[in-house]
């Protein structure tokens, strides 16, 4: 094969790479309503705490999207995390979200599940104050 042939199969090759990659599926980042009612889901324990005032847990995760929207990107992706971690967690166990979340917090320095004290309160905040937000406002939140 000579030079000439060689350049040619190079190309051909990153030309196909290069196709390959811009026709793989872009995964898209799950909407704040969609992170929210997954980290929700079934979580009897978040209801009841929710309930003495009437709120559902879809108020709650309409109080989420609408409280998430006043956070700085910084805060809006330990949130997100947090919120992710605490899902894989949940996920196959009968644990709800108050219960993973108190397992967080007892892991003071973050060894276990990666939430030092600091950066769980930090993250849980946004999540805390939609919850008091359904139960003391929750036709002020509209969920997309």
């Amino acid at each position: 094969m000579g030079l000439g042939n060689l350049k040619l199969s190079a190309g051909l090759l990153a030309g196909l790479i290069l196709s390959a990659c811009a026709s793989a599926p872009v995964e898209e980042a799950a909407s704040p309503l969609a992170m929210c009612q997954v980290m929700s889901a079934d979580d009897a324990g978040l209801a009841e705490r929710l309930s003495p005032s009437g709120a559902t847990l879809d108020d709650f995760c309409a109080c989420f999207v609408t409280v998430q929207a006043g956070l700085d990107d910084t805060q809006r992706t330990e949130t997100f995390a947090l919120m992710s971690k605490i899902t894989a967690l949940r996920d196959g166990t009968d644990q709800t979200t108050e219960d993973i979340a108190e397992l967080m917090e007892d892991d003071r320095d973050g060894a276990q599940y990666g939430f030092p004290e600091e950066r769980f309160k930090y993250a849980a905040q946004p999540i805390e104050d939609s919850m008091t937000k359904a139960r003391r406002d929750r036709t002020s939140c509209v969920a997309p």
